[in-house]
């Protein structure tokens, strides 16, 4: 990934010239749009159902089983709705609500009522990512996080990568959040430069299509989609410069993430994330973890596995997945732009995981996609919980 955003960037940087002008200001909201429909709803039962009927019809199947397609992207919901505790879940960008497919019964078998939301643009076809702004992906999950605090007593946010962003803005900005748990928050992208830079570039070139492959996600990258991650990260970091979040709160990062900056990430828990009962889990080296207090490293150089190093995605899955765990289905083999590596890969030839871009002489390198200390992280979610 690293190599990618390089290129990316040497593309981008000349378009600094051009300007701006050709920016929309003040857009329709997206709910509000002939060209989408109403996903913020007065109940999340609603929602269900409205998203359904409009996923059916405007999702570009890549199958022929549209309804483990259906299923593998609508919002859901699990859990005892009874309870008295309730928690939003938030995907990242390109995602679906399939990335919390595991941690969704984690957190229902600690007594929570879930939801877990599917980001408007997403789950339907990569070019409707193109109708959405960042305020559309704020507005939902405030919308039913402020719902979750009329019925509940305690209600929790989780995200992932972009998700973590929103769900950190919400916490910031309103009361009523008892606890966080974010997965690879992307609270400053790798590459700060090309994250400044993809508003820009997203007006005159729409991003990298690819053929989608894959039930859970899209293949494709938007330009107009990374700009909207952008404007949610630069929100955050705008939102928490003279604010600190109290509530307790894990974070989960790879050292190896090729998306977002995890050195930056554990200086953000470090100094705005002020709760005693705070833990951050680092899935790398202990010795590159500079923050020491409140942390636990989980090596992930792991040979007898075929690991080599963490992912973005990895600490999301547990080995078991149907979709993604350790004998899943789905191997994702165009890990890096090494055509040679991909084609050896999908072939079988000693296939290795990793993060996106890492290689090393003589392997054939797939994303890691599930997390081998899983049980672990449920562990520590559980003793959060508990605490609280």
């Amino acid at each position: 990934m690293r190599k990618f955003i390089m290129y990316l960037t040497a593309i981008c940087l000349p378009l600094l010239v051009i300007g701006c002008s050709a920016f929309s200001n003040n857009p329709k909201p997206l709910h509000l749009s002939e060209q989408y429909y109403n996903y913020l709803q007065p109940s999340f039962d609603q929602y269900l159902l409205e998203t359904k009927a409009w996923l059916s019809e405007h999702r570009a199947f890549i199958s022929d089983d549209h309804e483990k397609e259906l299923t593998m992207n609508m919002p859901f919901e699990r859990g005892n709705k009874n309870s008295k505790k309730a928690i939003l879940l938030v995907h990242g960008l390109g995602d679906s609500p399939y990335s919390f497919s595991d941690l969704a019964t984690t957190f229902s078998e600690q007594g929570f009522y879930v939801q877990v939301l599917l980001l408007p643009g997403h789950g339907s076809k990569p070019e409707d990512m193109h109708l959405t702004t960042y305020q559309d992906w704020q507005n939902i999950v405030d919308h039913y996080a402020n719902l979750l605090k009329k019925d509940y007593q305690e209600v929790w946010l989780s995200g992932f990568s972009t998700g973590a962003n929103l769900t950190a803005i919400h916490t910031l900005n309103n009361e009523g959040i008892d606890g966080l748990v974010f997965v690879s928050p992307g609270f400053e992208s790798l590459n700060p430069t090309l994250e400044k830079l993809s508003s820009v570039v997203s007006v005159f070139w729409d991003g990298i299509s690819k053929k989608e492959n894959n039930f859970a996600r899209y293949s494709s990258i938007s330009m107009h989609g990374m700009a909207q991650y952008s404007d949610s990260a630069v929100a955050f970091r705008k939102t928490i410069i003279n604010k600190k979040i109290t509530v307790p709160t894990l974070i989960v990062i790879s050292e190896a993430d090729s998306i977002i900056n995890s050195q930056a990430t554990t200086e953000f828990f470090a100094d705005k994330f002020v709760n005693p009962n705070n833990h951050l889990i680092w899935y790398g080296d202990q010795q590159n973890l500079l923050i020491k207090k409140r942390t636990q490293a989980y090596p992930m150089k792991l040979d007898s596995l075929h690991i080599s190093t963490a992912s973005h995605m990895s600490p999301l899955f547990s080995p078991s997945n149907s979709y993604y765990g350790k004998k899943a289905e789905k191997l994702i083999c165009t890990n890096s732009l090494d055509e040679e590596q991909t084609q050896s890969c999908k072939q079988g030839e000693n296939v290795w995981f990793s993060a996106w871009g890492y290689q090393e002489e003589g392997k054939a390198y797939a994303r890691l996609t599930w997390n081998p200390y899983f049980d672990n992280l449920e562990y520590e979610i559980n003793k959060l919980v508990r605490v609280n």
